[in-house]
């Protein structure tokens, strides 16, 4: 089994948290199995709220009721694509409870899926997640129309960090009738990190201390509320969740 953490906060300007995280660990026929998930809601007050928690929920009664049966095959690409399903599913399913209201109840999702020795990650929007070992850093790729922007050379990477639109989605879960769901699949090697982390929480921090987590578990919480008031010190608005995933 894996370390594990997993942290929200509302921060200094929000009147509700509209962030929801999911962590589950599980042992099936001998191997690993993991689910983490972070949703940052959006579409007004309680709109978000709805919107990530539904997702969280949803993902909770997959991993109890259908995860086992797909474990069977021992094929996570079939587990990836059902995943993508489920996700294009509570897509069509939250535009319809939005009907009728003056609000969108969208989200953000970003998933890590693990089994025994190999992993996928899924990402709709602009929550993050991170892999990295001493060798190499991966991050997943935001859904934005700043991120738009820097692939097409219009901005840098930095001038997109600090441009008004930055908070801007080209993609989220709810809104639109169609979800492009990006995929990114490695495989689980000893040593690794994962950190899946709201806008709130990656927003304000620089690279080097997203890459630097606390080794046991007592120093990752430590590590986290060190994160959380240094966003807010430095004016932070937003919610901040994270999770953290260290291999043995």
């Amino acid at each position: 089994m894996v370390e594990a953490i997993g942290m929200t906060d509302i921060g200094n300007g929000r009147p509700s948290n509209q962030d929801a995280y999911l962590m589950r660990q599980s042992e099936y026929k001998g191997k690993m199995i993991l689910l983490a998930a972070v949703c940052d809601g959006m579409g007004g007050l309680k709109q978000g709220e709805i919107a990530s928690g539904y997702l969280i929920e949803l993902l909770k009664q997959w991993f109890e009721e259908v995860m086992p049966g797909l474990c069977e095959n021992n094929n996570i690409g079939l587990i990836q694509k059902n995943l993508i399903q489920l996700i294009k599913k509570s897509n069509k399913n939250l535009l319809l409870m939005s009907k009728g209201s003056d609000q969108a109840m969208g989200s953000t999702l970003t998933l890590l899926f693990v089994m025994d020795k190999k992993f996928f990650v899924l990402n709709i929007g602009d929550s993050r997640a991170y892999w990295f070992d001493r060798k190499r850093k991966y991050v997943t790729t935001d859904q934005t129309l700043v991120q738009l922007e820097v692939k097409a050379g219009h901005m840098t990477k930095e001038q997109a960090r600090k441009d008004p639109r930055r908070h801007i989605l080209v993609q989220c879960v709810g809104v639109t009738k169609d979800v492009k769901v990006d995929c990114y699949r490695g495989r689980l090697e000893e040593g690794m990190e994962f950190l899946l982390c709201t806008d709130g929480f990656y927003g304000l921090l620089e690279e080097e201390e997203i890459y630097h987590i606390e080794a046991n578990q007592t120093e990752m919480k430590q590590w986290v509320e060190n994160c959380f008031q240094k966003v807010k010190d430095r004016g932070e608005l937003d919610n901040l969740s994270c999770i953290i995933i260290k291999v043995p």
